[in-house]
Formats: C-alpha cells, sequence, structure tokens
C-alpha cells in the first residue's frame, strides 16, 4: 500500500483509488491469481503446465518461477487496465452520494 500510495503521488494520479487497488490481493484471491499467472506464463513460454502439480500454489511458485513471473506482467497490466477505473468510478460514486446535514 505504501508503495502503491507513493507512485501515484510522484505520478499525480489518485492516490486513495491507488491504494484501494491493492486491497485486491487477500487470502481468497491469491491462489486464483498465482494459478492464472502461472497458466499465462506458461502459454506465453510455450511449457506444458501438467510436469508440475497445481494444488499447492506455493510449491508452484517455488518449482516454476519463470512461467509464474512471466504470467504475472500481462495479468497485472489487464488488471490495472480494468480495476483502476472501476476504483475511480466507486471513489467518485462514493463521494458525490448527497450527504444529510448533521441537525
Amino acid at each position: 500500500m505504501l508503495a502503491a500510495g507513493l507512485i501515484a503521488y510522484i505520478t499525480r494520479v489518485n492516490v486513495p483509488a491507488a491504494i484501494a487497488a491493492t486491497w485486491i490481493s487477500n487470502p481468497f484471491t491469491f491462489p486464483f491469481f498465482v494459478y492464472i499467472q502461472y497458466r499465462i506464463g506458461c502459454l506465453i513460454l510455450a511449457r506444458n503446465h501438467s510436469e508440475i502439480p497445481t494444488h499447492d500454489m506455493m510449491e508452484v511458485i517455488k518449482n516454476a518461477p519463470v512461467p509464474f513471473f512471466v504470467g504475472a506482467f500481462p495479468a497485472a497490466a489487464l488488471l490495472a487496465v480494468i480495476v483502476y477505473p472501476l476504483t475511480l468510478w466507486a471513489w467518485d460514486w462514493f463521494h458525490s452520494r448527497p450527504r444529510h446535514a448533521k441537525r
């Protein structure tokens, strides 16, 4: 979150939106993203993904770092293009709602 906030500040983009977008990596989505990044990397490198067992995601990262990291770049770029505008929209929607004056 700190790195995203700092980079957003330096590049003069929406800091809260950048920080909120980092919350997508949580324990519930982590295995899904690791598997998808690994499969994308295998596709790009023309490797057979069945050589390494995929039942343990940490084992995949340990045994196959090259496909995982190669797949991380296109996955991150795609998610950035999708998630950043959605986060900006949610931020604008939340702050444009009418507020009731406190009495």
